[in-house]
């Protein structure tokens, strides 16, 4: 083994390590995970933003979950009391895409795939083979509808001035 291989394995354990933290600190404990994919969705917060937007029972409980949070390195606070989310991916977070604001599973581009493939096999495939194509598609579009619902079932979060608290 050369030593950068021994270099680079050597980084893989300590980010595996640092992993298994986040996964038993953050990912753990629900309402500190709830609060972070909060965060990842709006970017930044204040405690009462996060307060308010989670339903939380004190400001203080948004504190102590915030500083949690930032004791992890995953917010940093500014000098103006915001909290600005350091996106990080462990655990559950590991089958998301983030874009903007929106937390997608990866999932929903393999249903996309499928999709496409069962539009290229019934244009480019002959008609015994055709259905065949289809309906390997269809399973495969079906089964990565349900992980895509299953996985936003796992993050969702309702807020009071969007309709939506997080679900227990």
């Amino acid at each position: 083994m050369t030593r950068t291989n021994a270099l680079f394995g050597a980084c893989s354990i300590l980010d595996n390590k640092a992993d298994d933290v986040l996964e038993e600190k953050v990912g753990g404990e629900h309402l500190t995970f709830k609060i972070y994919v909060f965060l990842l969705r709006v970017g930044q917060a204040s405690v009462r933003d996060v307060f308010h937007e989670c339903n939380l029972s004190s400001p203080s409980l948004a504190l102590h979950h915030l500083e949690k949070l930032e004791d992890l390195k995953l917010a940093r606070k500014d000098e103006n009391g915001v909290y600005h989310v350091i996106a990080r991916r462990f655990g559950i977070l590991r089958f998301f895409h983030r874009t903007g604001k929106w937390l997608l599973p990866r999932s929903l581009y393999y249903a996309l795939m499928y999709v496409a493939l069962a539009l290229a096999c019934v244009s480019l495939l002959p008609s015994g083979m055709r259905e065949i194509g289809v309906i390997f598609s269809a399973i495969g579009f079906s089964i990565s509808i349900v992980d895509t619902m299953l996985f936003l079932k796992l993050i969702s979060y309702r807020s009071r001035s969007r309709t939506v608290t997080f679900n227990n």
